[in-house]
């Protein structure tokens, strides 16, 4: 079947514009991963390592770009008490430990990167819009400065009580720590669909090739968020500009919620969700934005 491959190969396209018709806070983000059964001694594998039979592992690596905007990008000054121009490049290893026996789900994610100026978010951003005949933004001059990004992050997701429980409501937590983003998360993931695909992208259902599989999803949290340089600039380097938000605006807590529909066919998968987020400083207000994830296997 589907998970039986060896590699995946997935390309992410994330948008507020497409879904909600909004160009602002966080405006855009794409991605590319590789993933394979048989790499081994990755540095996010040594984190976690399987230790029952059955366990299954996958571990990749992947590059990632995120953008982020005031609420008006035709302003060519600093707009004060709003999100600023930030944008940041990554590098990524990852991997995920499922071990279907226990119901349990373990992914690590190391990254490795930059966001200023260097990440090229003004002239991604301009590209884009030219591309599609759309006005350019103004305010580019006042992104936060460059800053080197060291991030870690770690998701456990565990099933609990009887076997479709645990397979269909999971709750989950999760751990963001280093020059980006510090935060901790707990939510609740709810699955259904018409195979079971267990946890993550693991799959024990056999000859399923030439059927559609789906699966809805819908996911909650909440977020208690320390530090965040997309909001505050670089966690080292300050900003001697003034260009990001200070402390006592940012808002702690936090609360998001996921909903969509992931598709499986001969290989082929496609993964359509929308995200809704609150706000994330005071002046602020609530965001959302779609994401959509195409990819093989083979």
């Amino acid at each position: 079947n589907f998970d039986d491959n060896t590699s995946h190969f997935t390309i992410e396209f994330e948008n507020d514009i497409l879904f909600f018709q909004t160009d602002h806070y966080y405006t855009a983000g794409v991605a590319f991963s590789y993933t394979n059964k048989k790499l081994k001694n990755t540095p996010a594998q040594l984190i976690s390592r399987p230790k029952n039979q059955g366990d299954v592992t996958f571990s990749g690596f992947g590059i990632e770009h995120r953008m982020f905007t005031p609420s008006s990008i035709f302003n060519p000054n600093r707009i004060s008490n709003d999100r600023p121009y930030s944008a940041y490049l990554m590098l990524t290893n990852f991997s995920v430990l499922v071990s279907p026996i226990q119901h349990l789900k373990i992914s690590n994610e190391i990254g490795i990167g930059v966001i200023g100026p260097a990440a090229l978010g003004e002239q991604i951003q301009t590209g884009v819009h030219n591309l599609i005949n759309y006005e350019v933004p103004f305010g580019w001059d006042n992104q936060i400065r460059n800053a080197v990004v060291l991030d870690y992050q770690f998701r456990i997701e565990k099933g609990l009580f009887g076997n479709w429980t645990a397979n269909h409501i999971i709750p989950f937590g999760e751990l963001r720590v280093g020059t980006l983003i510090n935060q901790i998360n707990f939510g609740l993931l709810f699955k259904a669909g018409n195979a079971n695909k267990g946890l993550g992208n693991y799959s024990s259902i056999k000859n399923t090739d030439h059927h559609l599989t789906w699966e809805i999803v819908f996911e909650a949290k909440i977020e208690e968020v320390f530090y965040d340089a997309t909001l505050r600039g670089g966690l080292f380097n300050g900003d001697e500009k003034g260009r990001a938000l200070t402390l006592d605006v940012v808002v702690r807590e936090q609360f998001q919620w996921r909903t969509g529909i992931n598709l499986y066919y001969h290989g082929f998968f496609v993964r359509v969700m929308a995200i809704s987020r609150t706000k994330q400083f005071d002046a602020g207000r609530r965001h959302g934005y779609g994401s959509i994830n195409f990819g093989f296997a083979f």
